[in-house]
């Protein structure tokens, strides 16, 4: 929106007319010619005084019915600018200082106080450590699939939220295209019902809206295509920053020796049965990562398309 202003406002602003100042009386009397030129410019109209503001809104009439809808598009874009900017903040996902938190009241067997400030929390890592807690005894393997399927399906969602800007990105250029195409049939109409001697000066309105909608189109959608990827970009950040800090914590818990974690349970889960094949054998020894980041930027990439 801020683009679209800037782009059709400055070119008004330099086309508004600049008044000349009124020329200086000479010393002795002006002579009886330049009176009667005084008295003819006196009964003429004055020129009428156009401002930036006047001038922008006489340029987003030109565009006609395409206008409204660019307008109403531009300001989903914006909506959606601003409720992202609120809610995809890092206190939502990935909180300073609750990993240090939770891995002092962790080893120190404080497991339900752990869980009541984690509920208490918003944040995708609050619910992840809740999980994580509860489901301590059901050893690494499971804890971590579980903690990674909580992240997955919660910075789905915030990408599910910043794909607005997207779609008025597709939109905006295609909505700008329209009006250009029906300014163009106007003109060349114009053009037919002059004939061969018409006045070209009348194909002005019908141009001036094709070139209006389609500089409107751009104005929107390139901010909005530039706000998306930036959402995407910092979900993915947040992506890479939950799937190392719940590395690290399920290692420390569960495969330290000085873990709190309940031994014979998570024994039991990391001892392979006779029965069990070679490859599940290894995949029991160490705790297997969420992959958030190919989950999300998977996502992020089908949506775009």
């Amino acid at each position: 929106m801020v683009f679209l202003l800037l782009t059709l406002a400055v070119p008004a602003a330099f086309a508004q007319p600049v008044s000349t100042p009124p020329a200086e009386e000479a010393a002795g009397g002006p002579p009886a010619k330049e009176v009667l030129d005084e008295a003819e410019e006196a009964s003429t109209p004055a020129e009428e005084t156009i401002t930036v503001g006047e001038a922008f809104v006489r340029k987003l009439a030109q565009g006609g019915l395409t206008m409204v809808f660019l307008g109403l598009a531009s300001v989903a874009a914006l909506a959606s600018l601003i409720e992202r900017l609120a809610r995809q903040r890092r206190k939502f996902v990935v909180p300073a200082g609750l990993v240090a938190r939770a891995d002092a009241l962790y080893r120190k067997g404080g497991y339900d106080k752990l869980i009541r400030e984690c509920e208490a929390g918003r944040s995708t890592l609050d619910r992840m450590l809740v999980a994580i807690t509860r489901h301590r005894a059901a050893g690494a393997d499971r804890v971590s699939q579980i903690a990674g399927d909580i992240a997955a399906r919660d910075l789905k969602r915030h990408l599910q939220c910043a794909y607005p800007p997207a779609v008025v990105a597709t939109l905006s250029p295609l909505l700008g295209l329209l009006g250009t195409v029906i300014g163009m049939i106007g003109a060349f109409d114009t053009v037919a019902a002059m004939g061969a001697l018409g006045d070209a000066s009348q194909l002005g309105g019908d141009i001036s809206k094709a070139l209006v909608t389609t500089g409107a189109g751009l104005a929107i959608a390139i901010p909005s295509l530039a706000a998306y990827h930036w959402f995407k970009s910092r979900v993915q950040a947040y992506a890479i920053d939950l799937e190392e800090l719940t590395s690290e914590l399920i290692a420390g818990w569960f495969l330290e020796g000085d873990s709190q974690a309940p031994a014979g349970a998570a024994a039991a889960s990391m001892q392979p049965t006779r029965d069990q094949p070679e490859a599940d054998k290894k995949t029991n020894a160490t705790p297997q990562t969420p992959q958030l980041v190919t989950a999300v930027t998977e996502k992020g990439d089908a949506r775009a398309d």
